[in-house]
């Protein structure tokens, strides 16, 4: 909310964010199968020349989603440029997953950090080459 009462009255929340993807089936399932998201719907969209998946945590109509968004015009490129951003995921418990991800040959940017402490961190990329943040906050 803004201090200066432009928007008084208005609530906000964020609805999704975009990632662009090459292959759109091999993300779903990445995020699904491997980080624990659920399918919140697919479409076409002709005018825009896009094929786009939302993945998420929860209902797309009050929590946030990832927006996969895959280029279906004539000069479709093969792969995507990372975007430059990061997602950042709570996880319960963030080493059981990184033994699944690591099993799942996962590409770590930085391996886990912080056991013993409060704060646990790990960072991997997904398959375009995005980063994900993944954090695990423990109780004290």
């Amino acid at each position: 909310m803004s201090d200066d009462g432009l928007t008084d009255g208005l609530s906000f929340r964020i609805h999704h964010t975009m990632l662009p993807v090459a292959d759109l089936d091999r993300s779903i399932g990445f995020y699904t199968r491997v980080l624990g998201m659920k399918g919140m719907g697919r479409r076409t969209d002709e005018t825009r020349k896009v094929e786009v998946g939302h993945v998420g945590y929860g209902d797309r109509e009050t929590q946030p989603s990832l927006e996969l968004t895959r280029d279906i015009s004539e000069n479709t490129p093969a792969e995507v440029r990372p975007t430059g951003i990061h997602v950042a995921i709570h996880v319960s418990d963030l080493q059981r997953l990184c033994g699944v991800l690591e099993s799942e040959q996962v590409k770590f940017i930085q391996p886990l950090k912080g056991i013993g402490g409060r704060r646990l961190t790990a960072w991997i990329r997904d398959p375009d080459g995005h980063a994900i943040e993944l954090v695990e906050v423990r109780a004290t």
